[in-house]
């Protein structure tokens, strides 16, 4: 085994990614995956993308974007994550950590007419698109926190433009309530994460 694939099989290793119910409520499906940037030239398959689709539950899911191999340089290919529930809100976080401030990223979400809630990373720099955006914003059925308001001003988040491919991008299919937030240091989990940025860490280091 080389020390590449030794690196991914312990990356492999950290993923919590669970595909059945969370015993303490069986309507919430638990997802977490680990994103590792991929180069541009490379031939893209089902290994690029990571999907998960359900019927009836809720989808909780946490992407993970890692920096690349210190082999690697930019530019690479976007990562693309689809989260879609025929009857079920959608719960979604993205998170980047340091070093991998080129890793870019495609979300697609499908969630008919349930809530979609989606936190992204604190520096997010992208294009948000949104089914019907003019009708849900009428309704006043899209919420977004502070700081996500404050890069909007700023023309760092933008609605339903053409995105570049130095942008991250965001699709949402919902007739539901939608909120937009951007991650903080008060957030949920940060501990847990700040654990698992530590050991991905040694294993690069390693590698």
């Amino acid at each position: 085994m080389t020390r590449i694939s030794q690196t991914l099989s312990l990356l492999s290793n950290l993923s919590s990614r669970s595909g059945a119910p969370l015993q303490d409520d069986p309507n919430v499906v638990s997802v977490t995956e680990q994103l590792l940037p991929r180069k541009q030239d490379a031939v893209f398959g089902e290994q690029f993308v990571f999907q998960t689709n359900l019927l009836r539950q809720r989808i909780d899911a946490r992407l993970l974007l890692l920096p690349p191999f210190p082999c690697d340089n930019p530019p690479f290919a976007k990562s693309v994550a689809y989260l879609s529930s025929r009857s079920g809100s959608i719960r979604a976080r993205v998170h980047r950590l340091p070093g991998a401030e080129d890793h870019l990223f495609r979300l697609c979400i499908f969630a008919r007419e349930r809530r979609v809630r989606v936190t992204l990373p604190a520096m997010f720099r992208g294009v948000v698109t949104i089914k019907d955006h003019d009708l849900v914003r009428r309704r006043k059925q899209i919420r977004c926190s502070r700081a996500f308001r404050e890069r909007m001003r700023c023309g760092l988040i933008k609605f339903d433009t053409c995105a570049s491919d130095n942008d991250d991008e965001v699709y949402i299919h919902t007739d539901g309530k939608i909120e937009l937030r951007l991650m903080t240091g008060e957030d949920k989990g940060k501990r847990s994460w700040a654990r698992l940025d530590r050991q991905v860490r040694r294993i690069f280091h390693a590698a």
